[in-house]
């Protein structure tokens, strides 16, 4: 018996002395890398754990990789300006800025705000210059196009049919007074989608047609919502019939429902295919990391960027846990045959109609932040009441012609844009502009309601 117990005690104290040495935790990552990014959590987890990993392999050394949510790309934009500001390097802090579209990016790029940097590992054979007349990189390699998106509407055909609307197949059809409280619709000067969105109606319709499609689908709208995201969502709960949305926020919902119940359509000639950007941000605290981290993005190899972008997940290289279904920057994933979701073809399928880059790069922070804002977002109240007072009160001929009018001419707001950089300048405009926009849309309604003549609010003159 004595000899059990010492052969016990002896096992014992062999394992007191392994055990820990066994289970003692890995050593924690020795830097961070900080990426400010508006990108739903599903695409930050699967590059998360992707690079990291990747990173690993490739040098030994265990890194973490931070993301920091800040909002939509309007406000990361702004976080990022404000930082640069008050920080005494022009840094911001953070090493990357991944998501969003390339407009802010080229301010970001004009104002010195990013660092420069050519991938070697991706090649410029991999990935033309341009799309559709759009850049997929910086001339001088401040920002690099990440992914592809397209826009259009989504919505839900069960409400549709029952509420005995039109199928919503062009952007102007959720103008109509017939959709009166069933649009769902974000902020547009939050969401960078959604004011694509919106540059892409006003370009394809041209400026006046354009801005009235967007006035009356913004007052078929009930309310405006947190961001793009939450359209999709409003229309497959049935709380609308339809929205405009980028395309892989409504990949997934219809695919859970099925085709039967929802669909996202590309409005036929109305569209536009757009880059999502990525760029090292001018003062990064880990720069090797953060090129490093581009490289990765932009590589078609399996298990690196473009495969989590494009391949279901579980498939070999593709993401772990979430469908991204985003469409690959690179040409040649669309040959590979790999398993998808996917199906445009942007490189093969061409542009509906010539998208301005140029142009809306120009007035871009002016519309979000003066515009759209201004004459949308903070009258949202009194918009909504105008258009419903002219469909109810029979009035959508003449009223409803006066209540699209946009407020500047597309000349005015061209001219604009070159006066307002300065934060004080770009505030008074927009201050300007919503006054207008009030006493716009209380003089429409007032005019619905009454029964009264055609009201004509004078317009902000911007010192003309």
């Amino acid at each position: 018996m004595r000899k059990l117990w010492l052969a016990l005690l002896l096992l014992l104290l062999a394992a007191a002395a392994v055990g820990p040495r066994l289970a003692a935790p890995q050593a924690p990552a020795a830097r961070t890398l900080t990426i400010l990014s508006p990108h739903w959590d599903g695409i930050r987890e699967e590059f998360r754990r992707g690079f990291e990993r990747w990173w690993e392999l490739k040098t030994g050394e265990r890194v973490r990789v931070d993301f920091l949510d800040v909002g939509g790309t309007g406000q990361t934009v702004r976080y990022i300006r404000e930082r640069a500001a008050t920080s005494k390097d022009g840094g911001t802090g953070a090493d990357l800025f991944f998501g969003g579209g390339t407009f802010d990016y080229i301010g970001l790029a004009s104002d010195g705000l990013l660092d420069g940097y050519d991938p070697p590992a991706v090649g410029r054979e991999k990935i033309p210059a341009a799309l559709n007349g759009l850049p997929l990189r910086d001339k001088d390699n401040c920002w690099h196009a990440a992914c592809l998106s397209g826009f259009g509407i989504v919505y839900n055909k069960e409400v549709v049919a029952r509420a005995g609307l039109p199928i919503p197949e062009t952007w102007a059809v959720m103008a109509d007074p017939k959709y009166l409280g069933w649009i769902s619709c974000g902020d547009p000067a939050q969401s960078g989608s959604l004011q694509m969105a919106f540059e892409i109606v006003l370009q394809s319709y041209g400026w006046e047609k354009g801005w009235s499609v967007l006035a009356r689908m913004m007052g078929n709208a009930a309310a405006l919502n947190e961001g793009g995201a939450s359209v999709p969502r409003d229309v497959s709960m049935g709380q609308a019939a339809a929205g405009p949305c980028i395309d892989f926020y409504a990949a997934a919902p219809v695919r859970r429902q099925g085709a039967t119940h929802l669909a996202f359509v590309f409005p036929e000639k109305l569209s536009a295919i757009t880059p999502d950007a990525i760029a090292v941000l001018k003062g990064a605290p880990q720069p090797d990391l953060a090129r490093a981290f581009v490289e990765y993005v932009l590589s078609a190899a399996p298990g690196e960027g473009q495969y989590l972008w494009y391949c279901k997940r579980g498939s070999e290289g593709g993401p772990t846990a979430f469908d991204l279904e985003r469409l690959p920057v690179v040409p040649s994933m669309y040959e590979k045959g790999l398993p998808t979701y996917t199906v445009a073809r942007p490189f093969e399928e061409g542009a509906a109609f010539r998208y301005d880059e140029r142009k809306s790069g120009k007035r871009w922070t002016l519309m979000r932040d003066g515009l759209l804002r201004g004459c949308f977002v903070e009258v949202h109240e009194d918009l909504r009441a105008a258009w419903e007072a002219v469909v109810k009160n029979g009035r959508v001929e003449d009223l409803g012609q006066a209540f699209g009018r946009a407020p500047l001419s597309e000349d005015a707001v061209a001219a604009l844009a070159g006066k307002t950089r300065a934060a004080k300048d770009l505030n008074a405009a927009r201050t300007a502009l919503t006054g207008w926009a009030r006493r716009h849309f209380r003089a429409i309604r007032a005019a619905a309601e009454t029964q009264g003549p055609v009201p004509s609010v004078e317009a902000p003159k911007f010192g003309e």
